[in-house]
């Protein structure tokens, strides 16, 4: 029986690839926190808040000891916080340009005077932020103009929450929608929009750094505990507060036979010494937003980016015969191709035989362009029957037609609103839109979807009319004829950037489709229509005989972060060509030193 290991599990690829290939295996242990992030604080986007941060973020630095101070600079931590204070000089300077713009406009400063002046004359507690109760005993005069946007914003946050339409006509002097009106303009400035960019990256290295500290500040309790059952106890408690929103581990637990004890939620917390030599299959990635096309690409730098020297660690501590890991093609060219020259070099220095490959799935049966990159290692001492080589493409046969559900629910139907904004020319003209595509195209960030929106459309079937009166609203008017229906044709095809013979790609925020950016649309008995969750799980290789026991908007998430069955399929099909003993997890024929010296 062959011995498995994952980590970033999700919804078990692996698994349900095994299950496919009729191959008995046991979980030995599996990993995934579900996306539940313990360490990140929300921190008001100002500049008091952040240096009330950075002040904070001193004190923990300072409290480090020798011990930690080597695992803290093995995480770049003072790198990071020196980072940190630099990007806070920059959003000062910015600040400050943007106030002095705020200055100049005569009706928002005027009306931010009149703010600050009713609310100094005022005795009673006013509901106000931290920010603005911090300057409320002072002239705006008085406040540096590095806060004046802050405050701004808060202002007019402030003002649309009065209920009182008498006071709010008193303190402003002119109605809330043309104040709103001004400040909305205003915010549309050049200045402004590097001001929130400047924000946002303070803001994710901040919680990155914590990130960082609070794992040192673990890893150094975990190490004065020796057994490893009250080690995942304590890990389990770090997180048991919101373990009701691991929606991962439900359908984890819902679909595969694994002993709970031995489902762990961070792979950075993992002591895989407790595994060792005990995997004949570990397979995992690490979370990949760093390195895709549409991540923020800072690659090893970003904490998720370290997460690969977890995974690389883990291999190293419980040996498995054979490793699979997979990560975006993105990483490839990530740094000019710094980061994967680094990445390989760990990978050399494992003491494994590896091979790596970009495969997409649309040529291993799933009508989908996501290209992925993998990578497969043999342990050195274990003696091969066959030089592994990755799978040859396979002809494809279906179309994204195939996977799609003879019927479905009304809700997942576009209303009129719906249909309006997908057909857009704005959006229908976007990379990723597209209806009724025949192959999904999918590079988004991390291994996910991102669904802004899979869509189909289906021919009008007078037989199901009684069955669909319900949706009579969400027939498709004229404009999205002019789009979907322009070549005449009965099978709906137009323009190639809706109509691809592959689909482009399933993406993870599906539920939420009205954003700019918009996807794939199927078009069904004349009307425009989401994927279901079902249709999505048939477009990564899983049978109707997943288990779906959690909402769709979770089902969309979960689906677009797994790997894609089928090419696991051929992978295993090829590892178990250069080493049959896997299925047995037995009987490995081990090399002697000097073989295994020997070349790949």
């Amino acid at each position: 029986m062959l011995k498995l290991g994952t980590v970033f599990s999700g919804i078990g690829a692996i698994e349900h690839s095994l299950e496919r290939l009729g191959i008995d295996y046991k979980i030995a242990f599996a990993c995934d926190n579900g996306g539940i992030d313990i360490f990140s604080k929300k921190i008001e986007r100002n500049l008091l808040a952040i240096d009330k941060e950075i002040e904070e973020l001193q004190i923990r630095l300072l409290s480090l000891t020798d011990e930690r101070y080597e695992d803290a600079n093995e995480l770049n931590i003072q790198e990071h916080f020196e980072h940190i204070q630099t990007l806070r000089e920059e959003l000062e300077n910015v600040s400050v340009k943007v106030g002095e713009e705020i200055t100049e406009n005569q009706l928002i400063i005027s009306k931010m005077s009149l703010f600050f002046d009713w609310v100094s004359m005022r005795n009673e507690k006013l509901k106000i932020t931290p920010l603005t109760e911090s300057f409320q005993d002072k002239q705006l005069t008085e406040i540096s103009k590095a806060h004046y946007y802050y405050l701004l914003k808060d202002i007019k946050d402030y003002y649309k929450n009065v209920k009182d339409e008498e006071l709010l006509n008193k303190i402003l002097g002119i109605p809330l929608e043309q104040y709103e009106a001004h400040f909305k303009a205003f915010v549309e400035r050049s200045s402004v929009k590097k001001l929130n960019s400047n924000l946002t990256e303070i803001l994710d290295i901040i919680n990155m750094l914590l990130e960082r500290l609070s794992s040192v500040e673990i890893l150094d309790d975990l190490s004065k505990i020796n057994d490893s059952d009250k080690k995942k106890e304590y890990v389990d408690n770090l997180y048991k507060p919101k373990k009701k929103s691991n929606f991962v581990l439900q359908s984890y637990l819902a679909n595969y036979d694994i002993d709970e004890n031995h489902f762990h939620w961070n792979a950075s917390f993992l002591d895989g010494s407790q595994y060792k030599d005990q995997i004949d299959l570990f397979v995992g990635g690490s979370p990949c937003q760093s390195f895709s096309m549409v991540g923020k690409r800072r690659g090893l730098q970003d904490t998720r980016g370290t997460l690969f020297y977890e995974y690389a660690r883990l291999i190293k501590e419980i040996q498995p015969k054979v490793f699979i890991y997979e990560n975006v093609k993105g990483l490839i060219n990530h740094d000019g191709g710094n980061t994967w020259a680094t990445m390989q070099q760990v990978f050399d220095d494992l003491n494994y035989n590896w091979k790596f490959d970009v495969l997409n799935s649309r040529n291993y049966g799933i009508p989908q362009n996501r290209e992925r990159l993998f990578v497969v290692g043999f342990r050195k001492d274990i003696e091969l029957s066959n030089e592994f080589s990755f799978p040859k493409p396979i002809p494809l046969e279906k179309t994204m037609q195939d996977f799609l559900l003879d019927s479905v629910s009304g809700k997942y139907y576009l209303n009129k609103k719906g249909v309006e904004f997908v057909t857009m020319e704005k959006n229908i003209n976007k990379r990723y839109t597209q209806i009724d595509g025949e192959i999904q195209l999918c590079q988004k960030a991390n291994q996910q979807f991102n669904w802004h929106g899979d869509f189909v459309f289906v021919e009008e079937n007078k037989d199901q009319e009684k069955m669909m009166e319900d949706l009579e609203k969400y027939f498709l008017s004229a404009k999205v004829e002019k789009y979907v229906m322009s070549s005449g044709t009965k099978n709906f095809y137009s323009k190639p950037k809706i109509d691809l013979k592959i689909a482009r790609p399933l993406l993870t925020t599906m539920h939420k489709m009205h954003r700019a950016g918009v996807d794939n649309y199927v078009t069904t008995q004349g009307r425009i229509r989401k994927l279901t969750p079902r249709e999505c799980l048939r477009l990564m290789g899983f049978c109707d005989s997943f288990n779906i026991v959690v909402s769709d908007t979770q089902m969309y998430q979960q689906a677009g972060n797994s790997i894609v069955v089928d090419v696991l399929m051929e992978i295993m099909k090829s590892i178990i060509a250069s080493l049959p003993e896997i299925l047995e997890g037995e009987n490995y024929k081990y090399k002697n030193e000097i073989e295994q010296l020997s070349l790949f």
